[in-house]
């Protein structure tokens, strides 16, 4: 019975882990159609960056859209890595 209770208690935090998104909206917003997907990934829970993707593409433009998550399959990863490597989803739409 106790085995049973730990594995509900995991599963049921698991799930309860929510994938935070932030969204960065320039200008009127993105009016292109273009999007672009950049992983950023990051070790020891989020404490150090291995690079940071290069967002030059988006200099000197007026209108576009970032958003940052932290996507099921990310919280996936860092699970089962046991938070060593947590990767971030980063979208730029234009």
């Amino acid at each position: 019975m106790p085995r049973t209770k730990s594995i509900l208690l995991i599963l049921t935090l698991f799930f309860l882990n929510s994938c935070s998104v932030h969204t960065f909206t320039y200008g009127d917003g993105p009016k292109q159609g273009y999007t672009k997907v950049l992983r950023q990934h990051n070790f020891v829970g989020g404490l150090i960056s291995d690079n940071t993707p290069n967002i030059e593409e988006l200099n000197g433009e007026t209108d576009y859209k970032l958003v940052v998550k932290h996507s099921i399959v990310d919280s996936i990863l860092s699970f089962l890595s046991f938070g060593l490597y947590m990767p971030t989803t980063i979208t730029i739409y234009r």
